[in-house]
């Protein structure tokens, strides 16, 4: 029993011993509460480049300069362009535009001096431009592509005429198509019966056919309107001038174009007066935009002149002088210190040319090539005229003048008062508004109702300019951005051209990140 006694009384002193241990700070442990996560950041992101040099146009009404709803396809050689792409680099040959404007880049590393346009519009004859990309080095190319009204005077189109073609692609009569307006637009297709009807490739074309026929009063400057460009080459000492032209259009139901023939068909057009027995025939192919001089010639009598094909597209009975050998110079005065960023239109027009340069600022000199490219002659005269994007008129010659050297132009500003303003963007993140960066790299187009768009050049911080609008008229703006802000979706809004400068803001999520300290980006 003692050595009991003994065991508990020595363990009560060690229990004490140690619990009187564990509650002594002695040793100087002290407990370290842990440290806090991180803070989260919200990045903007880095503000895109601005976009690199761009081709800019426009499809108007080639009278009063309104903007046509269009698709444009572009061509090389007679092939759908590879190397036009939108400004996210996607190839894209053809635009459908509901405004008329289009934008398009080069794709890198493209080696392209020019290409070929083909437009349609409802409404409006179809034609083929050639556009010049030289300039593209230097910065953007505006260019102004105008279309004929098919209701014009000096036009005539035939109401299509339906025909039926059997399984052979033949008819068992023949199919003629007369067009008159009675004041000397005048053409006749007849194609025999039994002809086989073939497309492209040479196989028959079958079903319900439609044939359309569009010709114009010989002499009138719509005759020249609606020629598609390329008639001539840009290394030539001739130029061809039409005396007669004439497109035919055979299409079925399935939209299968009639191009070709088992045998020739006989094509008759109205010609200048006083035109020699015998013509030069050239063709276009409406489809690729490509001039072929063709074998045989047009034999006229009278005022009339006929010849045979075997195929279908727009034909040019052409006469041969020499090209304007002296310097074509348009040497501009009067209102030049009015003349707006975007410059004027220039447009010299006949019954032997017709042709749009855009962007003038200053006094112009055509290069040589573009002389005979153009088709200018040594005896060559036009009428000449200058207008600004919204169609105002600043130059009208109203008569026809000799252009074959120097050849002055008076401008005379609109009586309209313009107003410039700025529109800044800014891109801001949706989880911080207090983080925001400017919206660069944007196409932003801008354009009154009906009338062309131009383009706003950005500053490379978010800023554009909007150049040159009508005082108290509205504008209607487009954007489209790109690079880091891609993710914002396209915008359209209004603008009153008032003076006052425009901020506009758009809402994106941004990336986030830990650690470090937030911040707004340059705006």
């Amino acid at each position: 029993m003692l050595t009991n006694k003994k065991s508990l009384l020595a363990l009560s002193v060690a229990s004490t011993f140690v619990l009187t241990g564990c509650l002594s700070d002695d040793d100087d442990n002290k407990v370290t509460p842990p440290p806090p996560p991180p803070p989260v950041v919200v990045v903007p992101p880095e503000a895109p480049a601005e976009i690199s040099a761009v081709v800019y146009g426009n499809v108007v009404d080639l009278e009063n300069a309104d903007a046509l709803s269009a698709t444009v396809t572009f061509f090389e050689a007679g092939v759908a362009s590879e190397n036009i792409v939108d400004i996210d680099g996607n190839v894209t040959a053809t635009i459908d535009s509901e405004d008329g404007s289009f934008v398009f880049q080069l794709k890198d590393g493209a080696d392209l001096s020019q290409v070929t346009a083909v437009v349609t519009s409802e409404g409006y004859v179809s034609k083929s431009f050639v556009v010049d990309l030289a300039g593209i080095e230097d910065g953007d190319v505006s260019v102004e592509l105008g279309l004929t009204s098919a209701s014009t005077a000096d036009l005539a189109v035939a109401d299509p005429v339906e025909a039926t073609i059997g399984e052979d692609g033949t008819s068992d009569t023949p199919i003629e198509v007369d067009v008159d307006n009675n004041d000397g637009a005048t053409s006749k297709v007849v194609i025999p019966a039994n002809t086989v009807l073939q497309d492209a490739n040479g196989a028959p074309v079958t079903g319900s056919v439609s044939v359309k026929v569009v010709t114009a009063k010989p002499g009138s400057a719509a005759a020249a309107s609606i020629v598609p460009q390329g008639l001539n080459s840009a290394d030539s000492t001739k130029v061809l001038s039409p005396s007669g032209v004439a497109s035919v259009e055979m299409v079925n139901e399935n939209g299968v174009k009639v191009k070709k023939f088992s045998s020739p068909i006989n094509v008759e057009m109205a010609v200048k007066a006083g035109s020699p027995a015998s013509l030069g025939l050239s063709s276009q192919n409406e489809d690729t935009g490509v001039w072929t001089a063709e074998d045989q010639n047009v034999t006229v009598t009278g005022t009339t002149g006929s010849f045979t094909t075997d195929h279908l597209t727009f034909f040019a009975a052409t006469t041969e002088s020499d090209v304007c050998s002296t310097p074509v110079r348009f040497l501009l005065s009067g209102d030049t210190d009015a003349i707006p960023a975007s410059g004027l239109n220039l447009r010299i027009s006949s019954s032997d040319v017709d042709r749009t340069l855009s962007g003038v600022k200053e006094n112009l000199t055509l290069p040589t090539a573009l002389v005979s490219f153009i088709g200018i002659s040594d005896t060559a005269q036009t009428r000449v005229r200058m207008r600004d994007l919204e169609g105002n008129v600043w130059f009208d010659s109203e008569s026809e003048v000799a252009i074959c050297g120097d050849v002055n132009v008076a401008l005379s500003a609109p009586e309209v008062t313009y107003q410039s303003e700025s529109l800044a963007i800014v891109a801001q993140c949706s989880n911080d508004t207090d983080v925001s960066v400017g919206a660069s790299g944007a196409l932003v187009k801008y354009n009154r109702a009906g009338k062309s768009s131009r383009i706003a050049k950005g500053d490379g911080a978010g800023n554009y300019a909007l150049d040159n609008m009508v005082d108290g008229e509205t504008y209607t703006v487009n954007v489209k951005y790109t690079g880091t802000l891609e993710s914002i979706a396209d915008a359209t809004f209004t603008v009153t051209a008032d003076g006052e400068n425009e901020t506009r803001t758009e809402s994106l999520e941004c990336d986030t990140t830990t650690g470090g300290t937030g911040g707004t980006g340059g705006n």
